[in-house]
């Protein structure tokens, strides 16, 4: 029984929001925009936490949240047959008020009471683990974190690798008690402990953890980037068996374009806050095989889901020229990212992702017309330059285009074909003159990429 889809109104800083699940989701974006109230909202949903008038995003309203179970094992269809419906799923309203909750199921789409025991069996059918970023400062919120595991891993499973994993995990945890407890100490425990559990997972190609729910607050936390690489791909192959994994995070050493359809952007404004989902094809026939999401999206350029504005460019002498530019013209800001696509041709697909999610951007490239091209490259070069101003979405991107290339920008006259040698070198020596002066028409480009 998993959770399949959860709908969540007037809740903290969410008025009304829509999420799709996956076996591991990751919840990121800018902070304070209300990753965590999500999670606490399916907190809620099952108890876990106290509800407060003062949380709801209009005080005037009920809190409602509504989500949506498959994958019901043949135990729980036969448990819940009398409310699921023809697809097999369970679809539970809760409604909260200061002075009560009040359960619901869909059927026909139509809502009807849910009786006690009802309510009972959906609380007691999944189990919640919940890691938190800052409060766990006490060797008490570790040790209630093992407890649950330990119970969880004995009711779920008669595999011979489980006696052998739970005395593995107790190492870890007598570890903890017998130094002294710093937080970046606890941290590494639990990384140890998930480290264990799916090595066993992937060995056996077995869900441990049946229906329990890993919520994990900021796990980079405390962890240099090596560990946090790990780690991701340690929660990624406990999902994989069939874990369920909910993720806040800060860090874009956890985005793998590859799993495109576990990441939930969330974003606060005017309305409160919402997520952004993208669960369609991103990419199809030969862009597969061009952009090699695996290959193109590592930390470095998975900073672009945290940024407020995304710049993309060519290659390493344009990641360096333009923020050197816009710190001397005094336009530099640290919230937008700044993207080296690799090559002219990769920029269309980061476009294509950044108008997925919604992310504002604008694509610096060169016009690439130098005199010593032939006439037919100039023909083909033309064609992708208006490929890509059509490509840019008019809400969200924008272009700037360089003539022929950022060097010829700079006031560097000869460009001649041989002279293409250590570009990002020579461009930076030549602007770190003293008396080096902006030309006017850069100028102009560089507060436009930067506006």
């Amino acid at each position: 029984m998993y959770i399949k889809s959860c709908n969540i109104k007037n809740w903290k800083s969410i008025q009304n929001t829509q999420i799709e699940f996956e076996n591991f989701l990751l919840f990121i974006g800018q902070s304070n925009h209300g990753k965590s109230n999500i999670l606490s909202a399916i907190l809620l949903f099952f108890d876990k936490i106290v509800f407060e008038s003062r949380h709801r995003y209009d005080e005037t309203l009920p809190t409602e949240l509504i989500i949506t179970f498959d994958s019901l094992k043949q135990e729980e269809i036969e448990v819940f047959k009398d409310i699921k419906n023809v697809q097999d799923e369970i679809i539970i309203k809760k409604v909260v008020t200061p002075s009560k909750n009040i359960y619901f199921y869909n059927k026909n789409n139509k809502f009807y009471n849910l009786t006690e025991n009802y309510e009972y069996a959906i609380r007691e059918s999944i189990d919640i683990i919940f890691i938190p970023s800052f409060s766990a400062s006490s060797n008490s919120v570790i040790l209630d974190i093992y407890e649950k595991l330990i119970l969880i891993l004995t009711n779920n499973n008669q595999l011979r690798y489980v006696e052998k994993l739970i005395e593995k995990l107790e190492i870890e945890i007598q570890h903890l008690e017998e130094r002294y407890v710093s937080r970046g100490l606890q941290r590494e425990v639990i990384f140890k402990i998930m480290r264990r559990i799916a090595a066993v997972t992937k060995s056996t190609r077995y869900n441990l953890l049946g229906n329990t729910i890993i919520m994990y607050e900021e796990p980079e936390l405390y962890l240099h980037p090596q560990a946090e690489r790990e780690l991701h791909s340690v929660m990624s192959s406990i999902s994989r068996y069939g874990g369920q994994i909910y993720v806040t995070t800060h860090s874009s050493s956890f985005i793998e374009l590859n799993d495109y359809k576990s990441i939930c952007l969330v974003r606060r404004n005017d309305s409160g806050t919402s997520v952004m989902q993208y669960k369609g094809e991103l990419f199809k026939g030969d862009e597969i095989k061009n952009f090699n999401m695996n290959y193109w999206m590592n930390p470095d350029r998975g900073e672009l889901f945290f940024a407020k504005k995304v710049i993309l460019v060519e290659g390493q002498t344009d990641k360096i020229i333009i923020p050197f530019l816009a710190k001397k013209l005094g336009v530099y800001k640290y919230e937008y990212s700044i993207i080296e696509c690799g090559s002219k041709s990769s920029i269309p697909q980061f476009m294509k992702l950044l108008n997925q999610y919604k992310i504002p951007y604008v694509a610096a490239f060169d016009k690439d017309c130098h005199g010593w091209r032939d006439e037919e490259s100039i023909i083909r070069i033309r064609s992708h330059n208006r490929y890509m101003k059509n490509l840019a979405s008019q809400s969200l991107g924008d272009v700037v285009i360089f003539t022929n290339d950022i060097e010829e920008e700079l006031g560097e006259k000869d460009r001649v074909k041989k002279n293409y040698k250590h570009k990002p070198f020579m461009a930076i020596k030549n602007i770190s003159q003293h008396d080096y002066i902006v030309p006017d028409n850069l100028k102009k480009k560089i507060l436009e990429v930067y506006k």
